[in-house]
């Protein structure tokens, strides 16, 4: 239920302490009636375990606190964590739309251990973790529970309407065990279904207006121990809010993140593999340039800026960017503006535009342009997109999109779009409907991330959420899904139609069991030869059967087995993950992965026409490890290898009929290696403000050779030095 205090607004300043005893919060928005959200069965918390959430509007931001009963009978998980380090642990969270209009969300995330995440939420539950922000938070701890403060800068997002003394924002409060993952929330709403965002509480609260400026200069100092010489690096982040409806942000020669590793991969698809981005500059008030495709493509993909070079000479060093965030009454505008050195650097720009035309009724827009003079090739894309909210239970959401490429003086145009309209209309019943297409000439490559061109696909989902009545039993709720995804490609070629099939069961005692199933038909594949011929695939299937542990003593435990078709046959391979995660105490944690795969049938494209399929035994294996010695400190240790090796090779060709013929000619043996290890020192000099040390060694290699087993590859790998470097930093924010 929510209590109105005798006001929602306050003029004297909340210190954040985790204490609540500011006369303040006496008349702050009081939230206690929360339901249990996951598993989904929207009952009340069990006895010893209630939530109260406040909240409170000042000059100086958004101030939350959350008072949490937690009695002996629920253990207390509370291990400290790295920022936007989901493990279990007893936390609580706090999410704002501050326009109200259920697009954007941002998400504010405190552990009883005083780890923080932080995140944003667009297009109803799609989840951004690269995002860092400047907030504030506090814990303190008693018999009966624990407490939590929030302060949230006004500074944190962009706002439309900022020019009058109130405003609508839709608000969401939730609190998860960690012994054994439930989660309570008010409003009773969850990111698993197709509405989330738009369906926070919406509250009118008195806004204020702040201005602020901040810079950050950093410098990297890098001792290559491969070539014996040292690197420096310098730069600066600037960030003015001169009023709450405009902010620009600046970076001049911007660090491309070297202390952030991203994880290792070893792909022969045809697609590339996504990686996010940690670069501050990219991160902050970049919600209004997220505009994503059904396939998980994105319009903006912020990694493309400073990548590799159009020369191949490496990544590229940015000059400068600039970026505008603001509104003009409630229209929202972005604008985004990179530039790269030397030869084969490019230039990059992109202009975004929100408007609302009435409540639960919202379109934009996104323009990019992109210059490659090294390939004489420039790129624009044009984007409009559609947000409507017709009733509480349906839910529109629709994009056409164009790109315009010159390449050597060839124009090559092309359009695609898509829709989606999500429906609840029980609490245990909710569809999907999408529809997707984009033309065999679509490309928003250039700064964009894309799956795929020329497809036809239309997508049909339901689910259905069981609710186990008896509070005794060991099942607590199930979930049947049913996916049907019919495609073909823009030249009419029908591709394979995909049957979905899924059950999730979630246990009293927060063990959980996932089970999947995809029945997949015969049909043409268009990517496989890289736009060198159709294979015609037979009919497969796939499954995996997946097991997520809760809590015993120190430990959590997760395994995984998939029979994943990668062949010319319907035999699947065999995939198994395991992991552990193992808290011996609060400050130190470590988290170990394994995962062999074996199949006979594993077919690689080697050029043109022509396949490999051979016999295929991977391994992988990971180690991290993080202790932090004190409030400030984080030392962290990430190991990863990963192996592949392929023998009994044979050729194969493929046919202007589509089939795949052996050619009788035999293919080497041959092992790929893969292995990456960084440590990494971390100090906390203060908000937004880090100096960093860190050792990265690493390695990949391909060769053909006979009989090399698992122990000899991990061997080989300890030896990879590709990448062997010593690197400090430090970034200070004034």
């Amino acid at each position: 239920m929510l209590a109105e205090g005798i006001g929602s607004s306050a003029e004297a300043a909340i210190l954040v302490d985790g204490k609540l005893d500011e006369p303040e919060w006496a008349q702050a928005r009081r939230y206690d009636d929360f339901k249990v959200t996951e598993p989904f069965r929207l009952s009340a918390p069990d006895a010893g375990t209630s939530t109260q959430a406040r909240m409170i509007s000042t000059p100086d931001g958004i101030a939350v606190a959350f008072t949490v009963e937690q009695s002996a009978a629920t253990p207390r998980v509370k291990p400290r964590l790295e920022r936007d380090q989901g493990n279990a642990a007893d936390i609580v969270n706090f999410m704002i739309d501050f326009d109200g209009d259920g697009r954007t969300a941002y998400s504010f995330t405190v552990g009883l251990s005083g780890s923080i995440q932080d995140e944003v939420i667009s297009n109803e539950n799609q989840v951004n973790l690269d995002w860092d922000t400047d907030w504030t938070s506090a814990v303190t701890e008693s018999e009966a529970g624990w407490q939590v403060e929030l302060l949230i800068p006004w500074s944190v997002a962009p706002m439309r309407g900022t020019d009058t003394p109130t405003r609508t924002v839709a608000v969401y409060f939730g609190r998860a065990l960690g012994s054994n993952g439930e989660w309570q929330a008010f409003p009773a709403v969850t990111p698993a279904r197709g509405r989330f965002v738009s369906g926070f509480e919406r509250i009118e609260i008195p806004q204020y207006r702040k201005a602020l400026f901040h810079y950050w200069p950093y410098l990297t100092a890098r001792h290559d121990l491969i070539e014996g010489r040292a690197y420096y690096k310098g730069g600066v982040d600037a960030f003015w809010k001169p009023s709450p409806n405009f902010q620009l942000s600046a970076t001049v020669n911007p660090d491309f993140g070297q202390v952030e590793s991203d994880d290792l991969v070893i792909n022969f698809d045809a697609v590339e593999t996504f990686f996010g981005d940690k670069r501050p500059f990219f991160t902050e008030n970049q919600s209004i340039f997220d505009l994503r495709t059904p396939d998980s493509g994105r319009l903006i993909h912020t990694r493309r800026i400073g990548g590799d070079a159009d020369d191949g000479s490496g990544a590229s060093d940015i000059d400068a960017a600039i970026k505008l965030n603001g509104s003009l009454g409630a229209l929202g505008y972005g604008l985004l503006a990179a530039s790269e050195d030397g030869e084969g650097g490019r230039d990059f720009y992109a202009a975004r535009l929100q408007y609302p035309i009435r409540p639960g009724l919202n379109i934009g827009w996104l323009g990019t342009h992109t210059e490659r003079p090294t390939l004489d090739r420039s790129a624009q894309v044009q984007a409009f997109d559609l947000s409507w909210k017709p009733n509480e239970a349906l839910i529109i959401n629709a994009q056409v999109l164009a790109s315009f490429i010159d390449l050597r003086g060839v124009e090559v145009d092309d359009s695609g779009g898509w829709m989606r309209v999500n429906w609840t209309p029980s609490n245990s019943w909710s569809y999907e409907l999408e529809a997707t297409h984009f033309g065999s000439q679509l490309n928003f490559d250039d700064l964009g991330f894309q799956r795929r061109a020329g497809l036809n696909e239309v997508e049909l989902t339901g689910v259905y959420i069981h609710r186990v009545e008896d509070p005794s039993a060991r099942l607590r709720s199930s979930q049947w899904s049913t996916e049907l995804q019919a495609r073909s490609n823009d030249h009419g070629d029908r591709l394979p139609t995909y049957l979905l099939l899924g059950n999730n069961y979630r246990f009293r005692s927060g063990n959980r069991v996932n089970l999947y199933a995809s029945l997949i038909s015969a049909g043409w594949e268009d990517l496989i030869s890289r736009d060198n011929g159709l294979w015609r695939s037979s009919g497969r299937y796939r499954a995996e059967a997946e097991f997520v542990s809760r809590r015993y003593g120190d430990w959590t435990f997760g395994a995984s087995f998939t029979l994943p078709p990668l062949g010319l046959s319907a035999t699947p391979a065999r995939e198994l993950a395991l992991s552990a995660n193992w808290y011996p105490s609060d400050a130190f944690n470590a988290s170990f992965a394994f995962g062999p795969d074996r199949t006979r049938d594993w077919l690689v494209w080697e050029g043109g026409r022509n396949f490999g399929r051979y016999s295929r035994r991977g391994d992988s294996a990971s180690l991290n490890l993080s202790w932090f010695p004190g409030l400030k400190h984080e030392l962290r240790l990430k190991s990863e290898w990963l192996a592949i090796r392929a023998d009994n090779g044979e050729r194969y060709q493929l046919q202007p009929s589509g089939q795949m013929l052996a050619t009788g000619q035999a293919r080497p043996d041959f092992d790929i290696n893969n292995f990456g290890l960084q440590l990494r020192y971390r100090y906390l000099l203060g908000p937004q403000s880090d100096i960093f040390l860190a050792y990265s060694r690493g390695g990949f290699r391909r060769q053909d050779r006979d009989e090399a087993g698992a122990a000899d590859l991990f061997d080989d790998a300890l030896g990879l030095r590709d990448s062997d470097q010593l690197l400090a930093k430090i970034r200070y924010r004034f």
